[in-house]
């Protein structure tokens, strides 16, 4: 019975604490600037919880919030703009002739393809290599391309939880930290096979 208690109390702190790392990161989210570096935080600290890094959660969010608040400001608003001009260009491709069209938007499908995979690795790499946004970017692009199984389960995982959040919205109270663990961890044995073959492990 204290064995099951344990459990239970295990379980429950776990929950607990993805529930307040997702409610740090909805409430640092509320000023829309900040989306990106408070999503960057939320992965700083599930990489902690990864290594089993022990800490306050709210120091560790705000720990990483500042760390990591210039680039993940600078490659938000790069990001943002691109995929703003992708969502352009599908209207522009909308008023070319029909060979055109057909032309232009296959080359925007492979884009926002490309685009939304490399999202996956963004923040995981952010977290995990202090590059400069150059190397951050072309690194996402490149482990996006390297590692495709990963790309794809990622893609798939956050699909299937974006999809379980429309169903049911109040999940939202849960699902970003979840979904940034999920990714991390995936992300994170890319990381430790590249480490590990650079010598770096």
């Amino acid at each position: 019975m204290n064995l099951l208690d344990t459990r239970i109390y295990r379980w429950l702190e776990v929950a607990t604490d993805f529930f307040l790392l997702n409610l740090m990161w909805l409430v640092a989210c509320v000023p829309v600037v900040t989306i990106f570096p408070s999503t960057a935080a939320m992965f700083g600290v599930v990489r902690d919880w990864s290594r089993e890094k022990e800490g306050g959660l709210v120091r560790a969010f705000a720990s990483h919030f500042r760390e990591n608040f210039a680039q993940s400001l600078l490659v938000g608003a790069l990001w943002t703009l691109f995929g703003a001009a992708l969502v352009l260009d599908f209207f522009v491709a909308d008023r070319l002739p029909f060979g055109s069209e057909v032309v232009m938007k296959s080359l925007l499908v492979l884009a926002t393809v490309l685009y939304a995979s490399a999202s996956v690795f963004l923040f995981p790499v952010m977290v995990h290599y202090k590059t400069g946004w150059k190397a951050l970017v072309k690194n996402s692009l490149l482990l996006t391309i390297g590692r495709l199984p990963t790309t794809a389960a990622c893609l798939l995982f956050v699909a299937v939880v974006s999809g379980l959040t429309a169903v049911l919205p109040v999940l939202i109270l849960i699902t970003g930290s979840v979904s940034a663990y999920v990714v991390y961890r995936l992300c994170g044995r890319e990381f430790a096979r590249l480490d590990a073959a650079s010598g770096d492990a």
